[in-house]
């Protein structure tokens, strides 16, 4: 007859974190207090908290360029898919779109679908606003060569250079936001293969717990929260209602944690720059030390927030304070 697979035939803590990077990180940092308790009483737990520091310092370094990638990314896409749709958008009811002054700028010197017309712009106006981003940034391109071969058609020629600078813009913004899917992409590949060892460490952890347990194996369960490697999805919390900002400690704290929040998140954002989060806070604490090794330019303005977080993500922005760095 078969018979029922032993419980540590598998890596429960693999097998429940495929997919649920947040729970990981939750584990880890409700697993190592308890750690540390353990082999404090205990030092056969000593090498297991070493194996398990090294796993949670690569796999939280892995959370924070997989957070700064995602808030990286719609702002890229975001700068892109405006600077294209800017050759159709009016500014208002009384001023030409991008496209209408090409087009009229074209009509000043030609005939409407007359042979050079045609030529330049061969359906018209969807020339240049059919297809994919990537065809519609093609079709650009050779609208300004064509217009630049117009020889002895100087305002044609003028118009090109401004058709091949907008094109030339557009596509660098069209390459940083490839290049941001990229980086997210890495980051989220990068991470699993961390993801395994950190689940490795914790096992690593139960068999040594299994060992100076022998006579007494409930006590493995003290290492780690069962419920939460068991338990059902959370909701995602609520965000931060309030931000306090104390650039002597150079904490960010709120006077509460939000309803199904178990930790914080530090974030900023300097001028000119993307949202960037700095650190994660311990299990239950209301403040978030930024490490010292990150550093803010003097006379810069940035905003600053905290985030709440569970096993199941993370919140949208608490209040955001302004602070002028010295």
């Amino acid at each position: 007859m078969p018979t029922e697979p032993s419980k540590y035939a598998s890596n429960q803590f693999d097998v429940a974190t495929v997919g649920r990077y947040p729970l990981l990180s939750e584990i880890l940092a409700d697993t190592r207090p308890r750690l540390v308790a353990a082999a404090a009483a205990h030092a056969a737990f000593t090498p297991a908290l070493t194996l398990l520091d090294t796993a949670t310092a690569a796999w939280e370094a892995g959370e924070t360029a997989i957070a700064n990638a995602e808030a990286t990314l719609p702002a890229r896409t975001l700068a892109f898919t405006e600077k294209l749709d800017s050759l159709t958008h009016k500014p208002d009811a009384d001023t030409n779109s991008l496209i209408e002054t090409w087009d009229i700028t074209i009509r000043s010197v030609v005939a409407y679908q007359g042979t050079t017309y045609m030529l330049l712009l061969p359906n018209g106006r969807e020339t240049l606003t059919a297809g994919t981003y990537d065809a519609r940034l093609d079709a650009g391109r050779d609208f300004a060569i064509r217009l630049s071969q117009q020889v002895g058609k100087a305002t044609l020629i003028a118009l090109g250079e401004t058709v091949a600078d907008f094109y030339t813009d557009a596509r660098a913004l069209r390459t940083t936001q490839n290049t941001a899917k990229t980086t997210l992409e890495d980051a989220r590949l990068n991470q699993e293969p961390i993801r395994k060892g950190a689940a490795a460490a914790l096992l690593n952890m139960v068999g040594i717990g299994l060992q100076v347990w022998k006579d007494t194996p409930e006590l493995v369960d003290t290492l780690f929260d069962v419920a939460l490697l068991r338990g059902a999805v959370q909701a995602i919390p609520t965000a931060p209602t309030t931000t306090t900002w104390t650039p002597a400690t150079r904490r960010l704290s709120t006077a509460a944690l939000p309803n199904d929040a178990t930790r914080l998140e530090a974030w900023r954002q300097g001028p000119g720059a993307m949202p960037e989060q700095l650190a994660i806070g311990a299990v239950g604490a209301l403040e978030v030390t930024i490490p010292g090794d990150i550093t803010f330019v003097a006379g810069q303005t940035y905003q600053l927030w905290l985030q709440a977080r569970n096993g199941s993500g993370s919140s949208g922005p608490g209040p955001k304070q302004s602070w002028t760095a010295v």
